[in-house]
């Protein structure tokens, strides 16, 4: 008898969309940008600032991103294979709120390697 296989959630059914602002100096952001094309890396969200009087980061919409979560859309503007600099040009560009699709970290599987690259 064979044994019955475990159906998988595809990954894009983790995809999380949020609008987020960014209180604070125009062009401060409240998040760190990581990882990056130069780093052979995906965009990656690091901490998120909460301290006063600088950059904090306030959802709008939507779950909020956590540190790590991987990028791969700013406002329908995919960013996966942009170096951190070109990443970050990207999000400077928009006005505020802007939109944000993100998916947590974990175990790429070849599908979701090459739609992303």
């Amino acid at each position: 008898m064979s044994k019955t296989l475990k159906k998988k959630k595809h990954w894009l059914s983790k995809v999380q969309e949020c609008a987020v602002s960014w209180a604070g100096p125009p062009g401060d952001l409240g998040a760190e940008i990581r990882g990056g094309a130069e780093r052979g890396e995906f965009p990656y969200l690091g901490r998120l600032r909460e301290e006063p009087g600088g950059g904090t980061c306030c959802v709008v919409s939507g779950k909020a991103p956590s540190p790590g979560d991987v990028l791969l859309e700013v406002n329908g503007t995919p960013v996966s294979g942009l170096t951190n600099r070109d990443t970050l040009a990207v999000i400077r560009h928009f006005r505020e709120p802007i939109r944000l699709k993100t998916v947590k970290p974990g175990k790429l599987t070849s599908g979701l390697a090459g739609l992303l690259c």
